[in-house]
Parts: C-alpha cells; sequence; structure tokens
C-alpha cells in the first residue's frame, strides 16, 4: 500500500490546501455519497501510479475470489473492495482512438469476455470501480466526437459509480477542471521511511536470497550507507529509482550520481546481463570511438551496442513525439520494425528496455511494443534529441505551450547533462513560448491566495531545477525562468533556485514568496535569492506572519501589474504605503489583506485607492485598526470608486470603522462585499451599471434606506443581475425584503437561506 494524503482546500474564498495522510483504502474510497465520484490521484513519474492501479485490480480479484496462498492482502482492504461488484481497469495510453469511458471499457475489455449484458446496462445498474490509468499519457483524439474536446474523457452521470483517474500534476494544472468535477483529490506521496524500509528489506531479501534477519539487516545499512554518502536520498524516496538504485547495487554496479548516470548504469546493466545470456544476439556493426558520445565512452555494453542505442533513441523520439500525439507510449509492432532491425528488435526485448503484448482478433493478431517505463523511453528521446546538430529547433517545434514543454521536462533533464548548452539554448527559446501561453497570461495578472502548487508555471520552475541538478558548476551555464516561487518546499533545493535567481534577475516576470510556514524574514529572502531591482516583473505574491515586519517597499517595483500582499507588521513601511504603492504606475490588480494599520494610515489608504482610476481587480481584507481594533473603530471612511472607468471585479471584507461606499462605475461586473459596516449613505448600485452580473452581501451592516435602494436599482437595471445576501443586519428590514423578493414578478429566487447561513439566500433579476 502506497502512502496517499488527500488534498483539500480550506474554503472557498481561500485557495490554501489542507493535506491529510490516508491510512488505507476505505479514507480513499469513502466518499459519503451515494451519486458518481471522481477521484484524482496524482504523481510525478515513477512514483508507481500504474503499479497502484494494478495492485487495486489484483486486490479486488483477491476479495471475490480469496486464495489462501496470498497472505499480503488484509482484511480492511480486502472488504473495501468486495464493496464494488465490477472493477475496470483501463489504461489511458492504450486508448488511442476513443473519448468516451464506455468505449474504452468495450474496446480493452469486455471484447475479450463472453456476451452478456451491455456495458452501459452494468455501468448503471451495479456498483462498478473504473480506474483510469494515466490521464498524464492520454490527449483527446481528433474528429472522434462532435462534442467539444474535452483535457478528460467523456463520461456519463451515474449513481454508484466510482471513477479514479491518476496523473501526472501538471496534466491537472493545464486541464482547468471545475471543482465540481473534483470530488476528492489525492496525492501519491513520495515513500515515507517506513515504506522505504519495507521495499528495501523486500527487494535486497529477493536479490540476494538472504534470508537470515542478521545479515539481512546489515546489507540494508549497507545499501543506505552508500544511498547517503551519494546524496541520493531524493530518489530512494520514488519506489521505481529504488528498485533501479537496487539492482545495480546488488550487483556491484555503479549506482551514479545523478538521474542520466543512473539510467545510463541501468542500460549497461541490462545490456551486459543479456549479452552473458544471450550470447548468440551480438552487434550487428561496431561503432567508431567518434560516433559514441562522451557519456557512455566509460561503458563497455553501450559502447558495444552503441547502434542499437542509436536505433532505440530514434525509435524513441518517434513515438513519443508524433505529430498526432496518437501510440506514443504503446504502438505497433511494424512502428518499432521501420527503426529497428530483427537482431535490435531481439536484443531489446530479452534485455526488457522493451516489452511486447500480444492480443487476437477473429482475423488477425495485434502486436503492440513498448518501453518498459515512460522514463526509459524519455532517457532514449533525450539521447537523439542531443545528438543533432538542430537540437534546440527539434525542441521548440515539440514545444507549443506550457502544457507540451511539461510535456517533455523529463526528456530535457536527460538532455541537460548530454549537452548542457544545448540545453540552455534551447531555454532560451522556450521563454517566449511560456511567455505567449494563454496559462501564463492569466497567471500573471489572477490575484489571490492561490497554491503555487496549482499552476503549471511552479512546474517549470521545478524542470529548470532539475535541469540545472544534472548540470555542471559553471557561470557559463544560464537556464532561462521568468516565473519563482519561493517557499518552505521550494528552498529545499535553495541552490539550484539561488543560481537560477541570480543569473534571471533582468528575466523576472513574476515573484511568489511565501514565508508563512519558515523562520525567514522578507529582508533574508531578498538577500538570499538576489531579489533586488527586478526591472521587468509584472507579477508580485507576498504571504507573510503577523509577527513578521514586511518591509514591502523592498519588493514593489515600477512596472508591476499584479500585487497580492497578505500578512506582516508593516510598521516601518506604513507610513509610505500610499507613496510605495504609487511607484507601480502599471498597477491594475491589487490583493491587500492581513495587516494591522494605524487609524490615520488606513484613513490615507482609502482615499489613495479612490483616486487609483486605472484598477481592473481591487480586493481589500482583513484589515485592522491599529489603536481601535476592527469593532472598535467607529469613525467614518470614505472609499469613492466612483470615478474608476476599468475597475470590473470588487471585494471587501472585513475592514475597520463605518464605511462610506460608492461603487457606482460602469465598469463593474463582480462585487463581494463582507462582513463590513456601511454608512447610510453608501451607493452600492445605480442605473449606470450597466455591466454588473453579480452582487454578493454577506454579513453586513447597512440601513433600511440603504438596502431598499440597492433593490429598487436592481430592479430597474435592464439586464439579469444574480445576487446572494445572507445574515444582513438589520434583521427585520432584511427579513422584509427577502419576503417581498419571493413575491415580486422581477425576481427568480435561487435558492432559500438556510438556518446555520452557511447557504446564502440567492435569487437573479429578470431581464
Amino acid at each position: 500500500m502506497p502512502d496517499l494524503v488527500a488534498v483539500k482546500q480550506k474554503s472557498l474564498t481561500c485557495h490554501e490546501e489542507e493535506r491529510t495522510p490516508m491510512k488505507s483504502l476505505k479514507d480513499l474510497f469513502s466518499t459519503g455519497s451515494a451519486d458518481q465520484q471522481e477521484i484524482y490521484l496524482s504523481a510525478d513519474a515513477g512514483f508507481g501510479k500504474t503499479a497502484f492501479s494494478k495492485y487495486l485490480a489484483i486486490t479486488w480479484c483477491q476479495s471475490h475470489c480469496h486464495d489462501e496462498k496470498y497472505a499480503s492482502f488484509n482484511d480492511d482492504e480486502l472488504n473495501t473492495l468486495f464493496d464494488f461488484k465490477f472493477l475496470f481497469l483501463v489504461l489511458l495510453r492504450d486508448c488511442t482512438y476513443v473519448c468516451n469511458i464506455d468505449d474504452m471499457i468495450e474496446q480493452q475489455i469486455t471484447r475479450k469476455l463472453p456476451p452478456s449484458a451491455t456495458i452501459h446496462e452494468v455501468l448503471r445498474r451495479e456498483k462498478c470501480l473504473i480506474i483510469l490509468d494515466g490521464l498524464d499519457e492520454w490527449t483527446h483524439p481528433l474528429n472522434s466526437c462532435d462534442e467539444v474536446t474535452e483535457k478528460i474523457p467523456h463520461r456519463y452521470v451515474r449513481d454508484n459509480c466510482v471513477i479514479l483517474t491518476t496523473t501526472r500534476p501538471w496534466k491537472l494544472g493545464v486541464s482547468n477542471l471545475k471543482t465540481s468535477q473534483i470530488n476528492k483529490k489525492v496525492e501519491l506521496i513520495q515513500l515515507s521511511a517506513d515504506s522505504t524500509q519495507k521495499l528495501e528489506e523486500n527487494a535486497i531479501r529477493k536479490m540476494t536470497g538472504v534470508h537470515n534477519d542478521r545479515v539481512l539487516k546489515s546489507k540494508i545499512q549497507d545499501f543506505n550507507k552508500v544511498i547517503r554518502d551519494r546524496r541520493l536520498e531524493h530518489m530512494q524516496v520514488i519506489p521505481l529509482l529504488l528498485m533501479y538504485i537496487v539492482c545495480l547495487w546488488c550487483n556491484n554496479i555503479p549506482i551514479g550520481n545523478s538521474k542520466h548516470e543512473i539510467y545510463t548504469n541501468i542500460i549497461e546493466f541490462l545490456l551486459s546481463r543479456t549479452s552473458k545470456k544471450h550470447p548468440e544476439v551480438q552487434p550487428s556493426r561496431e561503432s567508431s570511438a567518434s560516433e559514441i558520445p562522451e557519456y557512455f565512452k566509460s561503458h563497455e555494453f553501450c559502447k558495444k551496442f552503441y547502434s542499437l542505442i542509436t536505433s532505440l533513441a530514434e525509435l524513441a523520439y518517434q513515438t513519443l513525439f508524433n505529430e498526432n500525439r496518437e501510440n506514443t507510449l504503446l504502438f505497433d509492432r511494424t512502428v518499432a520494425d521501420k527503426y529497428l532491425k530483427a537482431d535490435h528488435m531481439k536484443l531489446s526485448l530479452l534485455s526488457g528496455i522493451l516489452s511486447e503484448s500480444r492480443s487476437k482478433t477473429l482475423i488477425k493478431e495485434i502486436i503492440k511494443v513498448s518501453f518498459s517505463h515512460k522514463t526509459v523511453q524519455e532517457f532514449f528521446a533525450a539521447i537523439f534529441i542531443s545528438s543533432q546538430s538542430d537540437a534546440k529547433k527539434i525542441v521548440v517545434e515539440k514545444c507549443r505551450n506550457v502544457q507540451d514543454i511539461l510535456d517533455m521536462s523529463k526528456v530535457c533533464e536527460f538532455i541537460s547533462k548530454m549537452n548542457a548548452d544545448r540545453m540552455c539554448a534551447i531555454s532560451h527559446e522556450l521563454m517566449s513560448v511560456i511567455n505567449e501561453d494563454e496559462k501564463t497570461r492569466e497567471y500573471r495578472t489572477r490575484i489571490g491566495d492561490e497554491s503555487m502548487y496549482n499552476s503549471p508555471l511552479y512546474s517549470i520552475q521545478e524542470m529548470f531545477m532539475s535541469c540545472l541538478q544534472e548540470m555542471p558548476e559553471s557561470e557559463n551555464i544560464q537556464l532561462c525562468l521568468q516565473d519563482f516561487f519561493i517557499d518552505r518546499d521550494t528552498r529545499v533545493h535553495i541552490g539550484q533556485l539561488q543560481r537560477l535567481s541570480k543569473q534571471n534577475k533582468t528575466n523576472i516576470k513574476s515573484l511568489y514568496i511565501d514565508i508563512f510556514y519558515t523562520s525567514s524574514s522578507l529582508r533574508e529572502i531578498i538577500d538570499l535569492f538576489s531579489l533586488t531591482d527586478l526591472s521587468h516583473i509584472q507579477k508580485l505574491f507576498y504571504r507573510g506572519g503577523m509577527k513578521k515586519e514586511a518591509q514591502i517597499s523592498q519588493i514593489l517595483f515600477p512596472n508591476l501589474q499584479s500585487v497580492t500582499l497578505l500578512g506582516g507588521e508593516w510598521k516601518n513601511d506604513e507610513q509610505n504605503l500610499s507613496e510605495n504603492l504609487a511607484r507601480c504606475q502599471n498597477l491594475q490588480y491589487l490583493d491587500i489583506g492581513y495587516f494591522t494599520l494605524s487609524h490615520k494610515i488606513l484613513e490615507t489608504f482609502f482615499n489613495f485607492f479612490s483616486g487609483q482610476k486605472a484598477m481592473k481587480v481591487l480586493i481589500l481584507r482583513n484589515l485592522d485598526c491599529r489603536e481601535h481594533g476592527r469593532q472598535g473603530c467607529k469613525r467614518l471612511m470614505n472609499l469613492d470608486l466612483s470615478q474608476h472607468s476599468t475597475l470590473s471585479e470588487l471585494h471587501l471584507e472585513k475592514l475597520p470603522a463605518r464605511l462610506q461606499l460608492n461603487i457606482s462605475t460602469p465598469s463593474l461586473v463582480y462585487v463581494k462585499l463582507q462582513k463590513i459596516n456601511l454608512d447610510e449613505s453608501s451607493l452600492l448600485l445605480s442605473r449606470d451599471m450597466v455591466n454588473i452580473e453579480r452582487v454578493e452581501l454577506g454579513y453586513i451592516e447597512m440601513s433600511a434606506g440603504s438596502l431598499q435602494n440597492f433593490i429598487s436599482v436592481l430592479e430597474n437595471l435592464p439586464q439579469s443581475v444574480t445576487v446572494e445576501m445572507k445574515a444582513i443586519k438589520p434583521e427585520t428590514e432584511y427579513d422584509r425584503v427577502r419576503e417581498n423578493i419571493r413575491r415580486s414578478q422581477t425576481f427568480h429566487v435561487i435558492q432559500e437561506e438556510s438556518e446555520d447561513k452557511w447557504q446564502p439566500f440567492e435569487f437573479k433579476s429578470k431581464e
């Protein structure tokens, strides 16, 4: 059983995630609903997503047909899977021509079974578990259906049907799935210390034949010393890499200090082992010394079978990056035969570098071929690309957007070791591709306390840090990165991130700093990563702690368009707060929250925003008055946004004092007001607001006249407006207004407010 964590958004308005360890399969599948459930399980390559999918299938088989010979299944797991009448394991890598889950099941599974009830009837009637393995290995086939092309396979909604989809994290980031499409988000995380020890123990016992516990313990200690001495702990926590490392160690083969060296040593081991077992298989021709790249010259069998390696490299590249993005991982034997001679094919299959699967129809036998794992295919594809004189052109042609780049991330890591200069040149070209991507433009303008882990650009940073780890230490090695993310997790690889930030001072377009869970101050982060004079930066996200002095002025640069500032003392900076923000001459998106300011500065603050007429989105929340507190501050403050001509979104929440608010501007589309006290002269709507679509009012105090005026204007606007209201004071007036809305022919009630106030009163006006 792998280590799993459930990932859940803390609240509807906060993108921060809560992570809870899962102790059993019951935790994974307990949904608390009879309706169809969508579970997404993500993990990086090699963490064991496919192995876990097969593990579930084998456990389900054991639960329905118990065999006493196998004692490795516990009762809880068996009981959990016994609840499912049917389990369908669909490998998405094999689904190249279909886009509907039912069709996938028919294509892969039910054609091989005797005729019975149709699959549609089974899925509708019975409790079923459908496992879709490898979403990142699937793309919607061209012209396969008339529906809008989706990033996930089409599915019908059915009661009692659970769909578990496995994927690499970046695919979820670029798929833009709605919250309603994901009932449970789970991560298959790196091995814990206990899991690592158990897997090592099982593997070393199997490979060495040692069963004496004392001797076995000694061998495991020796193995872990090698891991520590070579600083390979980051690979030890990935099941696939751990198994490869154990294989090398048990056969007294050098492990290597990088991903490239490890995979090279694995290929050397597989070729040497096969050559000794099958001496009749010899290379078709010897390669000259000039043909063989430097990184293979110390490997006897890689040199001996270099012609095979080059053939496999071309096969890997042509299949992994074919134009249609179909049959990339599992391809016809005829495709492999185009690049591999008969003796090459035989050796590849005997060594396990390639594997073969056969299926029969009534008229012919279908033979499919695949590499042993996607990362092995990516390693060989990198060999091909790095050997080409136009390697930069090849990569850029295949990388048309951020998703394409992430799909090639592992290949780029391998290229970084094979030819660091070429990878540097490639990164320069990828910079413009990333710049022009829609996801990038959206991220650089979006504001709010978002989770960086959901951003594809965070995955781009991880990719380049891994590339840098493969490269030699040299001042000439420079990778281009424009979007930086700094928090307690990224600082684990602080050396690579420092190198990247210093190399890209003039390239940085966005900066994400979250020091809430660290002991660092903002000043320390600025010094550590050389974050001064960032002339091209467009977006800033900063989250500090309530007891950390912010010194925000150090990172407020003139070209900033989007700024999010959350949490901090802000003592030294607050006197010049407005002036510091005014330095950002292009500022259009602003979110400020969780600060305590003096009453005088707060007044200046609101006046400043009244005059910033080029804003598009403004969010002010959780601001405290230092002298009076939020509740005790009774003096009137003015926020007049009526002269703004581009403001489309406004969110005000938990602000001190009594607020005289005027938001009568035609450009506003969305307004959200939460937990504020409005003066009776406040103007929430006017007939000039011809673009307003949605208004949310929650836990606010407003006069009866203001509330009545709001409803009156709403009735006379030409467009339909959706309104959410809950817990408005005074309650008597609020109750009366709701009753009038229910009776009115002008409004349509969507839902009633729940007693606990969690569900708001929602209605919309008619056009």
